[in-house]
């Protein structure tokens, strides 16, 4: 799902930054109890990509940022 979004975005992404994006937004929709391929899961896959490509790397803080969590 997150390689899909990331090619309309016409995003340049390596493997690594995939692997990590992928598993942030696999956590985040299980957190939230929504489905990957909800239109819901799919805007938050593009805030996703947008937060990382502006230097937040961690996936804890980024599932943090899109699910209200504390982030430690």
């Amino acid at each position: 799902m997150i390689h899909d979004v990331a090619k309309k975005l016409n995003s340049v992404l390596t493997a690594e930054d995939l692997a990590l994006l992928e598993k942030a937004f696999v956590r985040m929709c299980e957190l939230r109890g929504v489905s990957p391929a909800s239109p819901s899961a799919q805007e938050s896959a593009k805030v996703l990509i947008h937060l990382y490509q502006s230097g937040i790397r961690s996936r804890y803080q980024l599932v943090a940022m899109l699910t209200g969590q504390k982030f430690p």
